[in-house]
């Protein structure tokens, strides 16, 4: 690890909850604002984006659980690889401008769900993160990597995976920062 650069578990932590805590704010906003809907085609409302996120987080916890579960097993028979996790890579996730992403239709949001039922599942998917990241605080997260199909990003480890996972939030963060300018 180089001096004066935050460890893996470090980054992904602050970036855990401060994705977390921006998405909380949005959450609190006025019901006008959650549930405006911009005039071009197939836009999605605020709230309609908090859903997709929650759907989202969901399925990629479930990845992200399994794959803990196994380099969890795998660390009692095996050493930890030296270094840190390559995070760098995952930048243009975050970007609404980087590459063209269309979601999957399972991840497509409703709009009918109720934006304190959303907010509920945020909080507890933060929770869930930040305990998953914990199980993994001697690094075995490197010990399972899973491909990811997404901008042709190819293997991540466990910590990539989370990080995937506050990336993602954080486009559409973006992206509803960047609407709300030229909305």
């Amino acid at each position: 690890m180089q001096i004066g650069r935050p460890s893996t578990i470090a980054t992904i932590a602050g970036a855990i909850n401060d994705t977390f805590s921006r998405l909380e704010d949005l959450c609190a906003q006025p019901a006008d604002y959650l549930h405006h809907r911009p005039a071009y085609a197939d836009a999605w409302t605020v709230a309609e984006h908090l859903e997709h996120i929650s759907l989202v987080n969901h399925f990629l916890l479930l990845t992200i659980a399994k794959g803990v579960a196994t380099a969890l097993r795998r660390a009692r028979t095996r050493p930890v690889p030296p270094g840190e996790s390559d995070l760098l890579r995952l930048g243009p996730i975050a970007d609404p401008a980087a590459f063209p992403w269309e979601p999957p239709g399972h991840m497509i949001p409703t709009g009918v769900k109720p934006v304190a039922e959303v907010r509920a599942l945020l909080t507890a998917q933060h929770g869930e993160c930040l305990g998953l990241l914990e199980r993994m605080g001697a690094s075995e997260g490197r010990l399972c990597s899973f491909r990811m199909s997404v901008d042709n990003l190819g293997m991540l480890d466990m910590y990539q995976w989370l990080y995937f996972l506050t990336r993602h939030g954080c486009w559409h963060l973006e992206f509803l920062a960047r609407r709300d300018v030229s909305d």
